[in-house]
């Protein structure tokens, strides 16, 4: 029987603006990227698709009934979801506050700005380079990744990784030359004292 390859087509994480030379919008994802050390545009409009998706599905239960069994049942675990993840706070229980979330509150989750808001990187930049070059961990997982949404409950164990230099890890490539060359240098200038303290005898 022949051998079958299964292709998975996988949607897209973005939808892209409609006008794209909207003078006040392209200022606005300029200050975004900036604020928050975005590589590209794209992580915005990743960021406000998954946000269009949270909305519409709220939308969609605030058109039912209160008392309809369908936006009973499906109700708490959006909000629980969305608290888990810190983007609505324990006060916020309706759906109302589901529609007031903005893309910001979404940013200020990420992996990126947590590393830099707990004074891991010197900055926004330096964090997202930490991150890609697998310095950081968040529990005992090694997160190389720096849209990673952080929970509440895996904030405070955002950490530096035990295999990293600036950890526990092994002294890095550079840091271990010039350890071999200032070893290499002692050893050359005690065998010189040595030799002249024959050469006096």
């Amino acid at each position: 029987m022949p051998h079958v390859a299964f292709k998975t087509n996988f949607r897209k994480t973005y939808r892209t603006v409609r006008r794209p030379y909207e003078k006040e919008r392209l200022d606005q994802e300029l200050k975004l990227c900036g604020e928050y050390g975005l590589r590209c545009k794209r992580e915005i409009w990743r960021v406000q698709y998954l946000l269009s998706k949270v909305r519409k599905a709220a939308r969609t239960l605030l058109t039912l009934d209160a008392k309809d069994p369908k936006r009973l049942f499906e109700t708490p675990p959006l909000i629980r979801r969305l608290k888990r993840y810190g983007v609505l706070s324990e006060e916020e229980n309706s759906l109302d506050d589901i529609l007031k979330l903005t893309t910001q509150i979404f940013l200020e989750r990420r992996l990126q700005t947590k590393v830099y808001k707990l004074g891991l990187a010197k900055s926004v930049h330096h964090a997202r380079v930490l991150i890609r070059q697998r310095h950081i961990r968040v529990g005992k997982q090694l997160v190389n990744v720096p849209s990673f949404l952080v929970r509440t409950d895996s904030e405070k164990h955002i950490d530096l990784a035990l295999t990293s230099p600036y950890g526990l890890g092994r002294p890095g490539r550079v840091a271990r030359k010039r350890a071999q060359q200032k070893a290499a240098a002692s050893g050359e200038g005690g065998d010189e004292e040595d030799v002249n303290e024959a050469a006096e005898d």
